[in-house]
């Protein structure tokens, strides 16, 4: 079979209650986009460790990196039906599954980490994990893998300066209106074509982390990063709810004690590469254009057109109100 997720289904997430774990564990495979050496693969490979401590082995987690078991789209699909275990994703991929991750998703809402922390930690965070539930997925742990700025082959410090430009967006209703609110055009592709559009010619943009841009080696390829600080949403580990449903109840306090652990570790491992991301980028002779740098109120005001299209009820206007509330 083609299809990469296809060879693994079987195999990556049988569940095999009842079998002692020395004749045979079971591994719950995680699709993942990007490079080993991330921050989020590494958190969630640490998460790995720690399961397979507390269950005796009875419980692996392998991690995929590279899109080896497909695009972000396809390998949600496959945990929402239960064919895959395990996918990390960023949030804004789970707007049309959830209104909750939608509102997280909205440009230049969240302002700060800490600003961020506290509004996962509160009743949204509690109403996104049961829309996502209803969606077919366990949120085991949140990522925080920055936050996500635009990089081009040209400078871009104004509202003007987007008119037209091609940004490559992941495959999501909210980055679309957004980019086409800024009066550019949104280009949907899989992360590891990136870069030859970039090359090419093909795209004049795209948008992610300093880490991200760093380890796709997109830096190569365009000299300029604006921190205009679109979002700050984070990633998200899913767990299939068909797979987690049959785990005895030892494996799922397992997974999410571990998750847990791997939360706090990936703050650390994220701040800190996000530092080296920055050191090497300015080393380079990439172009770090800072937002104070930028007419950020025309581009949030234009960005911030999409509210009205993703904020659909009374209750999500007080939510949203009650987050620009939060010190």
């Amino acid at each position: 079979m083609s299809n990469p997720l296809s060879r693994v289904f079987v195999a990556a997430s049988l569940i095999m209650g009842g079998v002692p774990p020395a004749m045979c564990a079971q591994t719950l495979m995680v699709s993942d986009q990007m490079s080993a050496t991330h921050p989020g693969v590494r958190s969630v490979e640490f998460m790995g460790q720690l399961v397979a401590q507390r269950t005796s082995g009875a419980l692996q987690v392998a991690v995929k990196p590279n899109g080896a078991l497909g695009n972000e789209n396809d390998s949600l699909k496959a945990v929402g039906s239960g064919k895959l275990a395990m996918v990390r994703t960023s949030l804004t991929l789970l707007g049309d599954r959830s209104a909750a991750a939608a509102i997280l998703s909205l440009p230049y809402l969240l302002r700060s980490r800490d600003h961020l922390w506290k509004v996962l930690n509160g009743d949204l965070g509690k109403r996104l994990d049961a829309e996502l539930a209803q969606a077919g997925f366990i949120r085991l742990m949140y990522l925080d893998t920055g936050t996500r700025n635009f990089y081009c082959r040209k400078p871009v410090k104004t509202l003007a300066d987007f008119s037209k430009l091609k940004i490559r967006i992941p495959a999501s209703n909210v980055f679309t209106d957004v980019v086409r609110d800024l009066g550019a055009q949104p280009t949907s592709m899989p992360i590891n074509q990136v870069d030859a559009a970039l090359k090419s010619g093909a795209i004049d943009c795209a948008e992610g982390t300093a880490v991200n841009f760093v380890e796709t080696g997109h830096y190569k390829s365009v000299t300029y990063f604006m921190q205009d600080g679109h979002w700050l949403t984070p990633d998200v580990l899913l767990i299939s709810k068909v797979i987690w449903d049959k785990l005895p109840p030892a494996q799922q306090n397992a997974l999410r004690s571990s998750a847990a652990e791997a939360t706090n570790y990936m703050i650390k491992l994220s701040q800190e590469q996000e530092n080296s991301a920055m050191a090497s980028l300015k080393k380079s002779g990439v172009t770090v254009i800072p937002n104070s740098q930028m007419s950020m109120t025309g581009i949030e005001s234009s960005a911030m057109k999409s509210y009205s299209k993703y904020v659909k009820t009374t209750k999500d206007l007080q939510t949203i109100a009650q987050i620009s509330l939060i010190k």
